[in-house]
């Protein structure tokens, strides 16, 4: 009796553990099938740990490893990055020696993940300038992600101390790098900690986040597009309830107005242009545009993401008071902005779709900004602006003899 009542159950408990089997074989499946066609049809950013690419680094705190060969998706699509013996971005030929060098400083909008080097700033500059100049011209393109203004003057007066250049180009990101506190020195950076899945020691919700939802996050965001996306389309719900580490700068809110943060970087970047003058090398900075500066529906979407009270923001004040604070000290600086907004009303967008930074259009758009005035700081008397009636920068040595500003607005 107990032998034959035990024989249904068995059969039983083997259908039900059959079922779960398929059951989870179909979801697995599922999920295999949605990443492929989230990459394939609405290819996502993905969060991006590359100890290949970036090491720790006395002084800046991090640097590119040098002579690296990497793949990297920041979520527009795969890009080769190559890097010379200094960690300077280059292409698949390697570093190039030309008479003429061009130190170009900056964030990941220099960084430039997002686009092939063909594509970039830095190489759109080095073809550029040697039509210009008729002479070749290299650009060594330092830019590192991260990076705020007090280290671009820290590896300038590394750089500009060993070797020669003839123009310091430093692009300050409007939406980062109006910086309220400065740093002389930074230690090496430690590696990213990222959360190790646990057996939780209590049934508090903190504790269960802590050992398996934060783990769980972890491991997805850098591996699964498909989570991205799933996460992307609840960004306003996480926004409101302070579940993303997105946020709306706080350089645009107009209570920031009377902040010390844009006299500081302007002093900072007063230091570099000294440090780079005291080797021969003028400096030539450049503000660079948010896309939601550019494209209004890019604003709307953060007004309503964080509930923002859109009188409380103007948009164009990063720009105007860190112009202002460096014209005052004599620095020469061109603002990207206008040029991006009268290019934005024609495709292709200047920004990624996925990725906030610079498309291929957006850094051809850049270069047509900077050649004129880097062409005039450059080869003086040799360089005709492509307009000849647009201001630019001129050399400090020609600015009394030439009458040329000393500003471009």
């Amino acid at each position: 009796m107990t032998g034959t009542q035990s024989t249904p159950r068995f059969g039983r408990a083997r259908a039900i553990a059959a079922n779960v089997a398929m059951a989870l074989a179909a979801f697995v499946l599922a999920l295999g099938l949605a990443e492929v066609a989230v990459r394939l049809l609405a290819p996502q950013q993905l969060i991006i740990i590359r100890p290949d690419l970036w090491m720790p680094a006395d002084t800046v705190g991090w640097l590119h490893r040098p002579n690296v060969s990497v793949k990297m998706n920041t979520g527009e699509r795969t890009v080769t990055i190559h890097t010379d013996r200094d960690g300077f971005r280059v292409g698949a030929e390697g570093r190039r020696g030309a008479p003429v060098q061009v130190l170009l400083l900056g964030d990941s909008f220099m960084e430039a993940l997002q686009v092939e080097h063909e594509e970039t700033v830095a190489s759109l500059l080095e073809r550029e300038l040697a039509v210009r100049l008729s002479t070749d011209v290299a650009v060594r393109n330092a830019g590192v992600s991260g990076w705020d203004p007090d280290q671009y003057f820290l590896r300038a007066r590394d750089l500009t101390g060993r070797d020669d250049f003839d123009l310091v180009i430093v692009a300050l990101f409007v939406g980062n790098d109006a910086i309220p506190v400065r740093r002389d020195y930074l230690p090496p950076r430690a590696p990213v900690q990222r959360h190790q899945a646990r057996l939780p020691r209590t049934l508090r919700r903190g504790e269960l986040m802590a050992a398996w939802v934060l783990p769980l996050n972890d491991y997805l965001e850098i591996r699964s597009q498909a989570y991205i996306l799933l996460k992307n389309q609840f960004a306003t719900l996480r926004k409101r309830l302070g579940l993303t580490a997105d946020h709306f700068p706080v350089e645009f809110f107009r209570a920031e107005a009377e902040s010390h943060r844009w006299r500081l970087s302007a002093e900072v970047s007063r230091d570099l242009a000294a440090e780079a003058a005291t080797h021969g090398a003028p400096t030539l900075f450049v503000l660079i545009p948010a896309s939601f500066q550019v494209y209004p529906r890019s604003f709307q979407e953060y007004v309503r993401g964080f509930g923002i009270d859109s009188t409380a923001v103007d948009l164009d004040q990063p720009n105007r008071l860190l112009h202002q604070e460096l014209i005052a000290l004599d620095l020469c600086v061109v603002d990207a902005l206008p040029a991006f907004r009268a290019a934005a009303t024609d495709p292709p967008r200047l920004f990624g779709s996925v990725d906030p930074h610079l498309s291929a259009a957006g850094h051809r758009t850049l270069a047509q900004v900077l050649v004129p005035h880097a062409g005039a700081l450059i080869g003086g008397s040799r360089s005709t602006p492509a307009n000849p009636g647009a201001e630019t920068c001129a050399p400090t040595a020609q600015r009394g003899a030439a009458g040329a500003p000393a500003t471009s607005r």
